[in-house]
Formats: C-alpha cells, sequence, structure tokens
C-alpha cells in the first residue's frame, strides 16, 4: 500500500518537476541558507510548536537532500531507492496511528524551511494534511523598503496579538485591516476561542475561493478574505455554511478580481454626451429598456440646518427634480450614523423600491457595499474617491483645479510670501490639492511658500484661522460658522486687521452637475456601457461645470481678469496645472511616467511640494472618525506609517 502511495507521490513530484523546467525556474526545493547569503539576519526568535500551514512551508533549510523533492515537496528519487523504503515507512507510519513527532523549522518572511523531517513533510502534504506541527525559529531580517519587508513586519505585529499565521496577504496595511474587520481593537490580544473560529472561516472560504476558480488568480486567499469581510460581517461569515459562502462569494466575484488588474478604477472625467435627446414619460413605449422613472434615495450624515455640505448636497437634489419632473421619485434621509444605521436604513431604502441610491458621506462607503452586495439591480454611488469597488461607483469633484487658481488669488493678493492652507483630511487627492495650491502660488510669487494644517489634528497653539501668525494674512481654509446662512464650508480667506475673516474666492461644488448627469445617464442606457468589472469613478472639474469659484465683489478687476482667463484656460484643457518636474519636501524630483500627470497619479499623490511647510499625518495621530476615513479612501503611506516616523512631525512644522 504504501509503496503504491509512493508512486502517486513521485508521479506528483516529477510533474511539478517538468512544470519548473518549462518556466525556466529551479526543479528542487528552495535552500534557505542560499536565499540568506546576502540577507541581514537582525535578531532569531524561538517561536517553539507551532502549526505551520502546510502550503507555507516551502523548503529546506540546508541544501543536503534538496534535490530529492521537488517544489511541491514530493519525491523524485525512484522507487527501489533507501529513500523510497523510509518514505514508505513513514507513509505507513502515518496511516496506522498518525505521524506524531514534529520537525524542526525556520520561519523566514512568514514560510517555512525544515531542517529535520522533509521526508515526514513530503508525507504528510502527499495527504494533503492542512498543517504540520514543527519546532520553529524565526529569523528576522532587518527593516527596508520593500514590499516583502514591510508586509512581514506587519505580520509579525499581527502574530504577536493573534498567534495566526494561516492568512498571507500582498498588500501593505492587511493585517491591521483583518484586525478590525474581526472586530478587535489595533492591539487587542486573541483568544483561544477567537483563533479557533478565525481557523474554521478560512478553511471554508479558501475551500470555496478555490472551488470558484481562485486558485488561478494572482491573490492570497487572504487578499479575498480581506474583500469578502468587507461586504459580509465577520459575525455571519463564520456562522454561514460552506454553500452559503460560495453563494455570496459568487456575488462579489467582480470585487475579487478586480483587485488583479492594474487599472482597477476607471476614471470617468467628463459626463458623457448624449446626442440621443431623452424621451418624456409619455412618449416611452413599452418595448423600451430605458427606465420610465427612477426612485432616487439620498442619504447624509448630517442634516440641512446644520450643515453647509448637506445644504449643497438638497440643492442638488432640488436642481435634479426639477431637471426630471416627470421621470424621478425623490427621497432624503438625514442624521444617518455611518457606524450605527447606515446599512439598517440602506437596507430599508432598497426593499421599498429605490433604483438608485446616492450616500453623500465617505463613511458610508462600507455600509453601502454591503447593501449593493445584496441588491444588485440597484445602482448604488458614493461621495468619494478612487474606492476600487464595482459594487459601488463614486463621484466626487477635481478640487485641485479649483485649488490652483485660489493658490494664484492668494499670492496676488498676500503681502508677504507665506500664505495659508488648511487641509481636510489624508485621504485620496487631499496631496494633490495642496500641492496645487502650491503650483498656484508659486506661479504668481515664485518664492511664496504653503503653510499647511489640518482641521483634523486640532492644535489650539496652532489655530485654522492661522491667527498665531502675523506673516500670514491669507489663507486656504474651513469656515467654522455653523449658522444656516454660512457663506461656504471651505474658501480662500483674509484676516482684516481687525481679525475678522473675509472670504475672497469660496470654490463651488455643483453637485446638482452630477446627480442631473449620472440620472441622465441611466435614463439614456448610457451607464450601462461602462465596463461593470471595473470601479467606476466619477471625477469631474471645471469644464464640466461640477466646480467652479465664487468670487467677492470687491476684488480689483486685474486679477479677475487674469483667474478668468486660467480658468477658460482649464475649461479647454490648455493649462497643465503640474510641470513635468516636481521637487518634494525630501529633496526628490517627481515626474509622471508621461508628458503629464495622469488621473490615477493625481489620485495616489501621497508627497508634499517643497515649498510646503507642513507634513502629512500618521494614522496613529488621527482620531476614530477620521481614521474610518481614511480606511474607506486614506492614502496608503499615511495607514502603512506608524506615529512618529511621518515626514517631519506636523505639529512642530505648524510654528
Amino acid at each position: 500500500m504504501s509503496l503504491e502511495e509512493y508512486k502517486l507521490a513521485l508521479k506528483a513530484g516529477q510533474k511539478d518537476y517538468r512544470a519548473h523546467v518549462a518556466r525556466g525556474q529551479s526543479p528542487y526545493l528552495p535552500v534557505l541558507d542560499d536565499i540568506l547569503v546576502n540577507v541581514d539576519i537582525v535578531a532569531t526568535e524561538p517561536l517553539g510548536l507551532v502549526n505551520m500551514p502546510s502550503e507555507s512551508i516551502v523548503g529546506t533549510k540546508t541544501s543536503g537532500r534538496h534535490t530529492a523533492f521537488a517544489p511541491n515537496f514530493m519525491p523524485l528519487l525512484d522507487v527501489d531507492t533507501e529513500f523510497a523504503s523510509k518514505w514508505s515507512v513513514l507513509c505507513d507510519a502515518h496511516l496506522d496511528e498518525g505521524i506524531r513527532n514534529p520537525v524542526t523549522a525556520y520561519e523566514f518572511l512568514n514560510q517555512f524551511y525544515i531542517e529535520e523531517g522533509n521526508k515526514r513533510v513530503s508525507v504528510l502534504k502527499h495527504f494533503d494534511a492542512a498543517s504540520i506541527p514543527g519546532t520553529v525559529t524565526r529569523l528576522i531580517p532587518a527593516r527596508n523598503n520593500s514590499l516583502e519587508n514591510r508586509i512581514y513586519y506587519e505580520f509579525m505585529d499581527f502574530y504577536k496579538l493573534s498567534k495566526v499565521n494561516i492568512v498571507q496577504f500582498s498588500r501593505p496595511g492587511s493585517y491591521a485591516k483583518l484586525q478590525k474587520l474581526v472586530c478587535k481593537a489595533s492591539g487587542e490580544e486573541w483568544t483561544d476561542e477567537d483563533r479557533k473560529n478565525f481557523n474554521s472561516l478560512h478553511t471554508k472560504f479558501r475551500q470555496q475561493f478555490r472551488a470558484l476558480g481562485g486558485a488561478r488568480l494572482p491573490l492570497t486567499v487572504g487578499d479575498a478574505l480581506l474583500v469578502y469581510l468587507s461586504v459580509y460581517r465577520y459575525s455571519d461569515a463564520c456562522d454561514s455554511t460552506p454553500a452559503q459562502i460560495k453563494e455570496n462569494l459568487a456575488r462579489i466575484w467582480d470585487e475579487i478580481t478586480v483587485l488583479t488588474k492594474d487599472q482597477a478604477v476607471e476614471v470617468v472625467l467628463e459626463p458623457t454626451e448624449s446626442s440621443e435627446p431623452l424621451l418624456s414619460l409619455s412618449k416611452l413605449n413599452i418595448f423600451s429598456s430605458r427606465p420610465s422613472e427612477l426612485h432616487v434615495a439620498f442619504l447624509h450624515e448630517y442634516n440641512e440646518e446644520n450643515s453647509a455640505w448637506v445644504r449643497a448636497h438638497e440643492k442638488g437634489r432640488s436642481a435634479l427634480a426639477n431637471a426630471f419632473t416627470d421621470r424621478v421619485i425623490l427621497s432624503s434621509h438625514e442624521n444617518v450614523d455611518p457606524e450605527v444605521d447606515a446599512e439598517q436604513i440602506l437596507e430599508e431604502v432598497a426593499h421599498n423600491g429605490a433604483d438608485v441610491v446616492f450616500t453623500t458621506s465617505v463613511r458610508m462607503h462600507t455600509a453601502c457595499l454591503k447593501v449593493a452586495a445584496q441588491h444588485p439591480k440597484i445602482k448604488f454611488l458614493n461621495c468619494s474617491l478612487n474606492t476600487p469597488h464595482p459594487l459601488v461607483r463614486t463621484y466626487y469633484p477635481r478640487t485641485y483645479e479649483a485649488t490652483y487658481i485660489l493658490g494664484m488669488l492668494a499670492g496676488i493678493l498676500s503681502p508677504t510670501n507665506t500664505v495659508g492652507y488648511v487641509a481636510t483630511n489624508p485621504v485620496y487627492g487631499t496631496p494633490a490639492a495642496i500641492n496645487a495650491y502650491a503650483q498656484g502660488l508659486r506661479s504668481v510669487r515664485p518664492e511664496g511658500r504653503v503653510l499647511l494644517r489640518w482641521a483634523c489634528l486640532p492644535d489650539p497653539a496652532h489655530p485654522i484661522d492661522f491667527s498665531d501668525r502675523d506673516d500670514v494674512t491669507l489663507f486656504y481654509a474651513r469656515d467654522t460658522r455653523e449658522a444656516p446662512d454660512s457663506f461656504r464650508d471651505y474658501g480662500l480667506c483674509q484676516r482684516l486687521p481687525d481679525g475678522t475673516i473675509h472670504p475672497v474666492g469660496l470654490p463651488e461644488w455643483r453637485w446638482d452637475v452630477f446627480y442631473i448627469e449620472i440620472i441622465r445617464s441611466i435614463l439614456n442606457g448610457s451607464w450601462d456601457d461602462a465596463d461593470t468589472s471595473k470601479a467606476i469613478n466619477y471625477w469631474w472639474g471645471m469644464k464640466s461645470g461640477a466646480v467652479g469659484i465664487h468670487y467677492s465683489d470687491d476684488l480689483p478687476g486685474g486679477p479677475l481678469q487674469l483667474l478668468g482667463l486660467m480658468e477658460t484656460q482649464l475649461h479647454g484643457g490648455l493649462l497643465t496645472i503640474f510641470p513635468s518636474k516636481v521637487y518634494a519636501q525630501d529633496h526628490q524630483m517627481h515626474s509622471p511616467q508621461k508628458i503629464i500627470y495622469t488621473p490615477k497619479e493625481l489620485m495616489l499623490m501621497d508627497w508634499l511640494d517643497a515649498c510646503v511647510d507642513g507634513a502629512l499625518p500618521s494614522y496613529d495621530q488621527l482620531d476614530v472618525k477620521t481614521r474610518s476615513l481614511a480606511d474607506v479612501c486614506g492614502l496608503d503611506v499615511i495607514k502603512e506609517q506608524p506615529a512618529g516616523e511621518a515626514d517631519g512631525a506636523a505639529a512642530p512644522a505648524q510654528t
């Protein structure tokens, strides 16, 4: 019996050998000693007895006998060898009473290399053992900037809390995200019950992921599991049967496969122009595939009375009602808490017959994603930027165009070379807006500098009206007034000698343009022309009318004429905001891959112009609410960066 098993294992080994040779790869087990030749190992850590995931056992510690195995640990030596006899004896022992003696192994970068017990591993892998016990020593490499090294250090932090080694990721920040998705606080240790539940879920999920073809995707099981848990609650996932997991996974397969694409997000920079007029309700015939009317729901985190943000969106909703009087039925829901009741209200809206749902808070994106998976016929949109989820489209203005123009105005009006900028949150698009403001300033004042502060990091000693700085009288900042007649939430302001704040140029986010054109695309059928396997982001700017600027009536005519010319050039695509060579604070030159920056490069911009005095905050500096924003669309450099490792501390840079 055991000899027959050896023949089967040998056949599997020979097949794997040939496959590696055909790909130009080594057909034998990797040798850790060879891998470590040029690696700086800074520490070793005895882990004791560890259940090693079978698929994470990838090689042998030394070169002795490594040619006896193919990379899948199956044997390569003939059946009449002493090696085959010993393998067969171990096979009999396993079939009779199980192999009980642990092997000896080293762990490096979350993979295991066997020092003693290679044949035991081979036998157990042949019988598809999920894990193999071993006495393990961890080899810790020096920190470096490689992706593999960064992920490994994140894994070690996660392992200290969870003692879980069965899940691997290919993207930074994933272990911290998993800790949150399994409902554990940052720094909270796992119990034995926690490990048992997660291991059970991982096993079920791994089986169904592979049954659907996941093994052919360039993703880890962990990568896919993170997407799954972003849609389905962890507690529900743990209680699900394998069949339920497979059904749910099939529903969100586009969400999984989008991770495999370089261009996961399709950015729509302008509304789609349709030469075909909309038909009135009375002229639509029963055979038309276009909807005769749409039930459109809006969800707001705050209310119209106290939030200028909500008032602006409600103004857009009113314009939508006027544009399609006989084609849309509108509803609005205010004071929706993203963490408490957003999912429930979204479910109610879906069951009440909504066709389109707009959520105007970034923090509702997670709830939106969960409900969208259950209601694939409803069109869900979230007011955010660069979220790679095909189930939920996003929309947002190109704020950097407005900040460039206002940076010019700040440079024209400021009596000094220093102007201020108060950024809101470290999310996608924010560095581009800051740097565009700096470019606008430098276009009229080459020696100008921008003093950066953050509204999400309140500091009484460094207020966001820059009243502590006599040399900063012009600044782009947040309007803190909450009265319904407040002029705008954000804009370029001037602090007058008596201390009052006077708005001189305030951006207008024209949500009516988004709502009218998006609904128009659904009514005329062009919504469905987009690639449904990609995430669709509507990122519209001045040319579309989605972004405008309202200037103070007392501005001189000369500056207004110049700014008007700049806006016209932006509309026509004749003005390049960012030059082909920009120097960042670290004196490193940043250049676009081609002649000009692509939308993706602008969205993902995570550095600050050399003339900006300030820094991006670290994740640990943010409060709970701001972290929830960062979790959805925060810069990767923020989520990956421990406190104290920002490129210059934020508070000192404000002085």
